[in-house]
């Protein structure tokens, strides 16, 4: 089945391009079988410089772009900035709503989250089936990578990982479809972790390390998610599902051998 993606991404940082780029290469040759309809960015050209290289990269795709800016957006409607934990202000369901309209125009079977730094209503991701990409175990922390990576410090952890998740309206605990880990521990980083004694919340050189190992592995995270699910060897469950979702740990460490 070819899977018609609508691929969301702020691009804040240089990972979403990376994501962007091997999807689409793999596409181009035939690995993956999938197209991407349309790319979402709450930002717009000129906002952010990582941003405009990823919109760049999806114009160059020939792939649509949706851009509009959610900053710009709250602005004019005099709107709040929202908290997820307290609940997401108003004008976020209506945003969502502007977004939807241009999105159902590409007809994608689901919406993939690779770097969208905004978390979206019911709106969206009870019209579409989403996925999001986050940087954890299954029953991992939740938040920004920059948050995991901190929670993954303070706990001491031996070992992290990413899962791809059915959207809810829960933040980060939507329903797992595929899931992989990597240790944390060993000669790459005990040197690290005995000198890191405690988590500042700096960015120490444990926290890089971190974020390397997982960062480096997402975009064939991704592919092989992607194809999993392509090939029905992974299942896009209902939003009320439980379970642990498909392991493909084997597979992407396969992946990143032969990269």
């Amino acid at each position: 089945m070819t899977l018609r993606i609508a691929w969301f991404a702020t691009a804040k940082g240089t990972s979403s391009r990376k994501l962007l780029n091997a999807a689409q290469s793999a596409i181009d040759a035939g690995r993956l079988d999938a197209e991407i309809v349309c790319v979402v960015c709450n930002r717009e050209r000129g906002q952010w410089a990582n941003t405009d290289a990823f919109l760049d990269d999806a114009e160059q795709a020939g792939i649509p772009i949706i851009a509009s800016s959610s900053g710009e957006w709250r602005k004019r409607v005099h709107g709040a900035i929202s908290d997820p934990s307290a609940g997401l202000a108003s004008w976020r369901r209506d945003f969502d709503d502007h977004l939807y309209e241009r999105i159902q125009e590409h007809a994608p079977d689901l919406g993939l989250l690779a770097g969208y730094m905004l978390v979206i209503t019911d709106v969206i991701c009870e019209r579409l089936p989403c996925l999001n990409l986050h940087p954890a175990l299954p029953d991992g922390p939740i938040g920004t990578w920059q948050q995991v990576i901190h929670e993954l410090i303070r706990e001491r952890a031996e070992r992290s990982g990413m899962v791809l998740q059915r959207v809810t309206t829960e933040l980060d605990r939507g329903p797992t479809v595929t899931w992989a880990q990597y240790p944390i521990r060993g000669p790459a980083f005990d040197a690290l972790w005995e000198a890191h004694e405690v988590d500042s919340e700096l960015e120490t050189p444990l926290f890089h390390a971190i974020r390397e190992a997982g960062a480096s592995r997402e975009p064939n995270f991704i592919l092989q998610s992607l194809e999993s699910l392509a090939g029905g060897a992974a299942q896009l469950p209902d939003t009320d599902a439980r379970g642990v979702g498909t392991e493909i740990t084997a597979q992407v460490e396969q992946a990143m051998e032969l990269t």
